[in-house]
């Protein structure tokens, strides 16, 4: 196996680092002299770069002193600089050629009463370079703008070492241009120590990964406030043998916060003994202002919850501001709490499942589902479109083959029209058991099971959702045990035409939707064709549609044409 990268230790670049840190002084000191210098809040390791690939630095202006006026600054290159350098560490450096770098932002402010500039940048390139010859890049301050009463401090000049590797395709520099690339369990062991809560960090597969070695992974990014944003690319590749028993959030992520794509998880093993909710992703998808983006997922494996947690999932515990496109979860879920989910358990605000589908076994205690478990009235904006459920769903009370509880009423049953956001649109509930765990026959109570939702709200909007056509009340297929509540069809609904239920004199909370039943006869892929899905996303050629590997949204929401996230810079989370 290659190493990632070449390391030339005898080159090791020395920069100067400097505390730069606010300061309110007692009284103005304008007339004080400014006595500046420049400085690289980056790590003293060379930077290495494959050939024609770039890295872009942030760089400073700093004082000695706080002073009570703005300034403005601009940096240049220095070359005559580099002979001080080499005579300095002892080495042999070459000056960087100008073909290599460019300063992409030149002009910074110091404010009053600071000792740090806004932040300039620059722009290295490995162009015209030797392999592993080490090369310097001297960087000082140009002009000043706003006092002739200034002048360099004893060690004006920041450097920066450059060495242009190749080591094939085990390079990469975690950047957009040239992500890390994975080729093996201790690749992927090492990805905490290059994350950064500064910038997103890219990495990407280069073949099929075993990782049943690894066997006390951490979750990438678990601990508040969850900034260690990740584009994860698989490549169409499949990670085998991942297994998580973390404390917190035990998964592959922890709280996902960026982009994961084209990858399949096979043979995952969660557990999680705590009060921590868990999924094969993450046991968050996004939360707050934290986004996260799913999309030609597909996870395969058990998630187990022993502890003392709500939220549980195939694939995550909870979603909050997440979407979820063309992927799928086959898994044994199992959880003793509420709100469990084939794909996920629990979702809170702003939430978009589209053109998935699940299978395996599902149990919880209740509001179980074979997408998702559920969300209350605090969680609105939940969608989920265009995906199929083949699970077993089992627990105690709000079944459904694709939700479970999306209650968005009043502790009295009234309807809450102000949180009418829940979608469910164009799912097909195919599954093969939806059963209650209870076994006193006639009970009324706190009975709610649906084909499509166990419990809706009656001012969600449920458009266009069918069932499979042999689900009979009572049967093998769907079994709650009430001896009441049969399986009927429901028109569209929404708040300004509320769905309509079948109420059970005696009954309570019985809010489930079914949908209308599927053409008799037709498989899933052809009920699926039948509903307009699209044919760039599924492929329609067996009994179940399964997601294309070339999947594509037109447009993607939220995602830009290179894979990024829309509205993120390139290098700094919102």
């Amino acid at each position: 196996m290659k190493k990632l990268f070449t390391y030339l230790s005898a080159f090791a670049l020395t920069l100067l680092l400097f505390s730069c840190t606010k300061k309110a002084p007692e009284a103005p000191v304008s007339k004080m002299k400014g006595v500046f210098y420049t400085s690289i809040p980056a790590s003293g390791e060379p930077i290495e770069l494959l050939p024609g690939k770039s890295k872009s630095i942030d760089l400073r202006a700093c004082a000695q002193e706080v002073s009570d006026m703005y300034i403005s600054m601009s940096f240049k290159v220095d070359p005559d600089a580099v002979a001080a350098y080499n005579s300095a560490n002892g080495t042999s450096c070459e000056m960087l050629p100008s073909s290599a770098f460019e300063f992409t932002k030149n002009e910074v402010m110091l404010p009053k009463y600071n000792k740090a500039s806004t932040t300039a940048r620059i722009r290295v390139t490995a162009t015209g370079l030797e392999d592993n010859k080490p090369y310097v890049l001297p960087i000082t301050i140009d002009k000043v703008v706003g006092t002739d009463n200034w002048e360099f401090s004893s060690s004006p000049v920041a450097y920066l070492k450059v060495i242009q590797v190749n080591t094939g395709p085990e390079g990469g520099d975690g950047s957009k241009e040239y992500p890390y690339i994975l080729a093996t369990p201790e690749d992927m062991a090492k990805m905490s120590d290059k994350l950064s809560s500064e910038e997103m960090v890219y990495f990407r597969l280069a073949n099929d990964i075993d990782m049943s070695g690894i066997d006390n992974w951490i979750p990438l990014n678990y601990q508040s406030p969850y900034d260690k944003a990740i584009d994860f690319d698989g490549a169409g590749h499949t990670i085998t043998g991942f297994h998580c028993d973390f404390a917190s959030y035990p998964s592959f992520f922890g709280v996902m916060n960026g982009y994961c794509h084209d990858v399949t998880f096979l043979d995952a093993v969660i557990e999680s003994g705590g009060d921590s909710g868990c999924g094969i992703l993450g046991g968050y998808g996004g939360s707050g202002a934290v986004h996260c983006e799913v999309m030609r997922v597909h996870v395969n494996g058990s998630v187990t919850l022993t502890g003392n947690k709500t939220g549980v999932g195939g694939m995550f515990g909870t979603l909050g501001n997440a979407t979820i496109m063309a992927s799928s979860a086959d898994c044994i879920v199992t959880s003793g709490r509420n709100y469990v989910g084939g794909i996920y358990g629990y979702a809170k605000t702003d939430c978009i499942v589209t053109d998935c589908w699940s299978a395996g076994t599902v149990t919880g205690a209740q509001r179980v589902g074979g997408i998702g478990g559920g969300t209350d009235k605090t969680g609105t904006g939940v969608q989920i479109i265009n995906c199929y459920s083949t699970a077993k769903v089992y627990g105690g009370f709000a079944l459904g083959g694709i939700g479970g509880f999306y209650n968005l009423d009043n502790a009295d049953g009234t309807p809450d029209l102000s949180h009418p956001d829940n979608t469910f649109m164009n799912c097909i509930a195919w599954n093969e058991e939806i059963k209650a765990n209870s076994t006193v026959a006639g009970d009324l109570s706190h009975y709610s099971i649906g084909m499509v939702v166990g419990y809706t709200s009656l001012n969600n909007t449920h458009i266009g959702c069918l069932r499979r056509s042999d689900a009979a009340y009572n049967t093998a297929i769907f079994f709650d045990y009430s001896d009441a509540f049969a399986i009927y069809d429901q028109d569209d609904s929404s708040p300004n035409s509320p769905l309509m239920v079948n109420t059970v004199s005696g009954a309570s909370y019985n809010f489930p939707y079914h949908g209308k039943v599927a053409p008799a006869g037709k498989s899933l892929s052809e009920v699926a064709k039948g509903l307009g899905w699209s044919d760039s996303v599924w492929d329609f050629s067996g009994e179940l549609p399964v997601i294309k590997a070339d999947a594509t949204f037109v447009p993607v929401e939220d995602v830009n044409g290179e894979g990024g996230i829309g509205d993120w810079d390139e290098n700094k989370l919102n």
